[in-house]
């Protein structure tokens, strides 16, 4: 039930924001997590700083704190902060948690797929 609310919700949102987030050249994998709201309203709305702020001081169960660093990880990567969005997703890699999340194109991927992609397009930047 957790996933399908998660799916639901977020797909919304996702296809909501993708428009905003392709003009900024932002990652196509990026995901938008709604389980307490970690920042799905920022993230829709590209308000990069509000995103940030509400991930990083929310206070996010174990099991779901991959979700809000792959959020924070984009932030970081949507401002020009390669490289504390490279060591965030590097992190996602060597955890153990790997969870489905939809994608911006309603797709749902494993969390350490969508980081290795997001890490290797910030590597050929």
């Amino acid at each position: 039930m957790r996933y399908m609310k998660f799916g639901t919700v977020s797909a919304a949102i996702i296809f909501a924001a993708s428009a905003s987030f392709a003009d900024a050249g932002a990652d196509a994998n990026m995901l938008a997590w709604d389980g307490d709201d970690y920042a799905t309203s920022e993230l829709g709305s590209g308000d990069w700083s509000k995103a940030e702020a509400a991930l990083l001081g929310s206070d996010v169960a174990p099991e779901d704190a991959v979700f809000a660093k792959i959020n924070l990880a984009f932030v970081y990567s949507s401002t020009g902060r390669k490289d504390l969005a490279m060591n965030i997703y590097q992190e996602i890699l060597e955890g153990k948690a790997n969870p489905y999340a939809l994608t911006v194109s309603g797709q749902p991927r494993r969390v350490k797929t969508i980081a290795k992609v997001a890490l290797a397009r910030l590597e050929d930047q």
